[in-house]
C-alpha cells in the first residue's frame, strides 16, 4: 500500500509517495534499486519526524556568507518593514545623482540557513552526523557541509546519490536521476513506481543595467540572484521523461499523455490552481 506524505517546506509542499514495487534480490541492477529505495525511505522518515526547532522564520538574523566564491547572500528586511525612500542626491547632497544602486536581491543559496540532513554515499550507505549541517547551492549544484564555526565546503558530488535538507516543519529530498542527467541533483516532488516528478534548479547572476537619459529609467537598478527552475515528469516503467512548466497547458499536455487517468484528474481538479502539490496529486492519479 502506498502512503502519502504530506511534508510542509520552507514555501509550499512536498509530496513523495515510494515506490513498493516487487524486487528480485537475484539480480544486481535490483538489488541496487533495492538499497536506493530503503535509503530514499529513511530520507523520508527523517524529514518527516517534527523533531528539530531551526526557527526558519527568523531568516532575517541569518549571516551566513558564500565562502570561495564572489557570491553575497542578499538578506531580507524584517517582515512588516519597509525601505526608506531613495532621495535624489548624494550622501551628503553636494551632488546631484540620477538613481541608487539598491543592495543584491535573491540567492545562491537553496535555504537561508544551514540545517540538519543525512546524506546517502555512492554505496547506499546513510550518513547520519548530528553535527553537520548543510545547505544546496544553486548555481554550482553543490551540496554544501558546514561544522560548527568551520567555513562551509562543497562535498564531492560524486559520492553522493541522495541527500535530504531537514527544516522545522518537512524538508527537502534530492537524488541523483541518471535517466535525465546523472550530473545534477534533483529534488523529488513526487516519487512512485510507474510516475514520479522532479524539479531542478539553477540559478544565475544577472549585473544592474538600469539606464536613463536624464528623465526616464529603465530597467533594474539592482544586481539579482535569478532562479532557473525546470520540472520533469518521468515515466518509469518506459524510461522517458518529459519537461513541463507549471501551467495548466503544459501540465496537461505532458501529463494527459501518460495516462487517461489524468484526464479524468484535471476534470475533477479544473478549479485548482497549477502548482506542485497539483503535480503531486495528478502523478498519484497515475500511480494508482
Amino acid at each position: 500500500m502506498k502512503k502519502l506524505l504530506i511534508l510542509p517546506l520552507v514555501a509550499g509542499l512536498l509530496f513523495i509517495i515510494p515506490a513498493v514495487a516487487q524486487i528480485n534480490n537475484n539480480s544486481g541492477h535490483h538489488s541496487s534499486d533495492s538499497l536506493e529505495l530503503s535509503a530514499f525511505m529513511q530520507l523520508v522518515s527523517y524529514i518527516s519526524a517534527d523533531t528539530f526547532d531551526l526557527k526558519l522564520a527568523e531568516t532575517e538574523k541569518n549571516t551566513v556568507h558564500h565562502y570561495g566564491e564572489e557570491h553575497s547572500v542578499y538578506v531580507p528586511l524584517a517582515r512588516g518593514a519597509s525601505r526608506e525612500p531613495t532621495e535624489n542626491g548624494s550622501w551628503d547632497k553636494s551632488l546631484p545623482t540620477i538613481y541608487h544602486k539598491e543592495p543584491t536581491q535573491g540567492s545562491p543559496f537553496l535555504l537561508f540557513l544551514y540545517v540538519p540532513g543525512l546524506v546517502v554515499n555512492d554505496s547506499y550507505t546513510v550518513i547520519n552526523k548530528p553535527d553537520y549541517l548543510y545547505n544546496y547551492d544553486k548555481m554550482s549544484g553543490n551540496l554544501l557541509l558546514k561544522r560548527n564555526n568551520e567555513s562551509p565546503i562543497a562535498v564531492n558530488r560524486w559520492q553522493v546519490k541522495q541527500f535530504c535538507l531537514k527544516t522545522d516543519k518537512g524538508g527537502l529530498i534530492f537524488m541523483r536521476v541518471p535517466l535525465i542527467n546523472n550530473n545534477e541533483f534533483y529534488q523529488v516532488i513526487y516519487k512512485g513506481s510507474k510516475f514520479s516528478s522532479y524539479k531542478l534548479y539553477k540559478n544565475r547572476f544577472v549585473n544592474a543595467n538600469q539606464k536613463t537619459n536624464g528623465y526616464t529609467t529603465d530597467g533594474k537598478d539592482y544586481d539579482e540572484y535569478e532562479d532557473i527552475i525546470t520540472y520533469y515528469l518521468v515515466d518509469e516503467k518506459k524510461g522517458e521523461y518529459n519537461i513541463f512548466e507549471l501551467t495548466r497547458k503544459s501540465v496537461k499536455m505532458i501529463f494527459g499523455s501518460a495516462s487517461p487517468a489524468a484526464e479524468q484528474f484535471f476534470k475533477d481538479h479544473k478549479y485548482e490552481d497549477i502548482n506542485e502539490v497539483f503535480v503531486a496529486n495528478l502523478a498519484d492519479a497515475l500511480n494508482k
